[in-house]
């Protein structure tokens, strides 16, 4: 996560104040859109070990004005040879429309050459009441000449605080000619000079689609920037869909740094239906994430994702991240699938950093042995809690995943102790308090370590029809107790372990125990109707606590 995405346009904005413009393309939410997850998801009936996931997603239709002007990148003299330089002529198309009160350029058929403009480190200065359009992603291409140097974005605004609002893109591409604009080292990135090599920057404006897109060839901090981060409790950007965009060959060369494909801060977002691939598949440099969001009402939703460090990040580093729902995505080839940051940060010191989220039907797919070169003092993990977080979390379900460990060698490591499939762990902050979590109806595959581990504060939860399969994969040097299916630790108050399945159909089990308890409850815990198979005929202990002040309060019926 970037905190220095946080830089020194936050002084800037501070004092700005939007106005609202008139809509050429608007973009309507239902009344949806605001809904609490958490209360959404109270009559979700559990069948079959999965769960029925009530209609969660926020209905976006779309209604445009009739355009005041619509013109053709040609007729300002652009060639889209792939030879001259186009810049000038797409400005003045720009410009012309914007002008006349907002409308639509066109980019017929062509792969139209920009350079950077050393006035304002961008290529094409885009503007409110906007819409680019191309005749398709393959066939209308904006592409970045050769030996651009170190550049703020390809398509931005005038200024960092320039309202952008109603700018939209569809059918076209941002070809970043990476292998002739290469990162020689992190530094080439300042984020306080806002040198961050986008393809897409937009810091003011509501109402943003961007919608069939294909990004490729990009060394960058972020594809797609909608960050609207100006002050405490304030967010300048709302009102975005990003759907349908393809982004592939993203970072790769020989540097590694921080970096984003889509970075969201704001509010009413969507990103859905988007495909992401890296240039050179588990262990590419710079590939760390590829969506990361922060802020209030995001869905992020049916994307597929293969190749990067993190699939996603959904970040409380915001003054608020509420209603979230992170769907039916795919992620391949990872390291980690799913990350969740809880800080306070942006003026909140008091409220839950992440609340009302849900993390549900999601398919990771990890692969250990193509990152371990680049992140092997790491443990993988499918979906979990960054361990340094320092902020409550409320209303929380992670519900109906997939994972599974893929492309083992079996040459362990003593960080793989920590390799679980979910893995929910305040290090720093192991007091800090967690309200109605809930962790159900998930499979976990070949985990390294245990299939799920949990170590913090929980006032009100439940873990309950989860399927654990062969736990425990690693040879690393460390406690074989990490190698059980299911291990609890912390205060809990009013938790139910229900109706876990743990399974060990291997000839030689790896999972070494049932469910290991270090939990001191403070009120009733229910553990029930969890069972253990395992074909090897070992007996193991299905439910063990470690101390006997942690019996407390525990009814057991397994």
């Amino acid at each position: 996560m970037k905190v220095a995405m946080k830089f020194q346009i936050l002084k800037l904005l501070r004092s700005l104040k939007i106005l609202a413009t008139p809509c050429l393309v608007f973009l309507t939410f239902s009344c949806q859109t605001g809904l609490n997850t958490s209360q959404k998801i109270q009559n979700v009936k559990i069948v079959q070990n999965r769960q029925e996931m009530p209609n969660t997603v926020i209905q976006l239709s779309q209604q445009p004005s009739e355009p005041k002007k619509v013109v053709s990148v040609k007729d300002f003299g652009a060639v889209g040879d792939g030879i001259q330089d186009d810049t000038s002529a797409i400005q003045k198309a720009i410009d012309d429309v914007h002008k006349a009160g907002g409308g639509v350029v066109n980019f017929p058929s062509g792969i139209y050459k920009v350079t950077i403009k050393p006035n304002t480190a961008h290529a094409i200065t885009i503007r409110p009441q906007l819409i680019l359009q191309g005749n398709s992603n393959k066939k209308s291409v904006i592409k970045l000449a050769s030996e651009q140097g170190n550049y703020s974005s390809i398509l931005a605004g005038e200024k960092p605080d320039s309202d952008l609002s109603n700018f939209a893109m569809y059918d076209l591409a941002i070809d970043g000619n990476s292998s002739n604009n290469p990162v020689n080292s992190e530094s080439d990135f300042n984020p306080e000079k806002l040198i961050m090599r986008h393809a897409v920057r937009i810091y003011i404006g509501k109402n943003i689609n961007i919608e069939r897109c294909r990004f490729t060839n990009l060394n960058s901090r972020n594809v797609i920037t909608v960050n609207g981060n100006t002050a405490p409790f304030q967010v300048s950007v709302s009102d975005v869909l990003i759907k349908n965009n393809i982004f592939e060959l993203i970072s790769g060369g020989n540097v590694d740094y921080d970096h984003s494909t889509i970075y969201t801060h704001g509010k009413r977002i969507q990103i859905r239906n988007n495909y992401f691939s890296s240039k050179d598949g588990a262990g590419t440099k710079g590939a760390r994430t590829a969506i990361e969001t922060h802020g209030d009402e995001h869905t992020v939703k049916e994307n597929e994702i293969t190749g990067f460090t993190n699939g996603i990040y959904v970040t409380g580093y915001a003054s608020s991240s509420n209603n979230l729902l992170i769907t039916d995505n795919v992620i391949k080839n990872a390291h980690t699938g799913i990350k969740i940051w809880s800080y306070f940060s942006d003026g909140n010191t008091t409220n839950p950093a992440i609340s009302n989220a849900t993390v549900a039907n999601n398919k990771i797919s990890l692969n250990i042995d193509g990152w371990r070169d680049l992140w092997g003092n790491s443990a993988s993990f499918g979906i979990g809690l960054e361990p340094n977080s320092d902020a409550p979390i409320k209303n929380l379900s992670i519900l109906n995943n997939e994972i599974s460990f893929t492309n083992f060698s079996g040459n362990g490591r003593e960080i793989d102790n920590l390799a679980s499939g979910i893995r929910m762990w305040r290090y720093a902050f192991p007091n800090i308090n967690n309200e109605n979590i809930r962790i159900e109806g998930n499979k976990i595959t070949q985990s390294l370590a245990s299939g799920i581990y949990i170590s913090m504060l929980i006032n009100k939860g439940e873990i309950s029809q989860n399927n654990i399969v062969n736990p425990g994969q690693s040879n690393g040097n460390f406690h074989p107790a990490y190698k059980a299916g299911i291990i609890i630790d912390g205060v809990w108050k009013d938790v139910n372990l229900n109706s876990n399945l743990l399974e060990d159909n291997q000839t030689i089990n790896t999972m070494k125990e049932g469910i290991i308890s270090s939990v001191i409850c403070k009120n009733i815990c229910k553990v029930s109707g969890n069972k253990l198979q395992v074909n090897s005929n070992k007996n193991l202990q299905i439910f063990r606590q470690t101390s006997q002040q942690a019996n407390n309060n525990f009814q057991i019926s397994n």
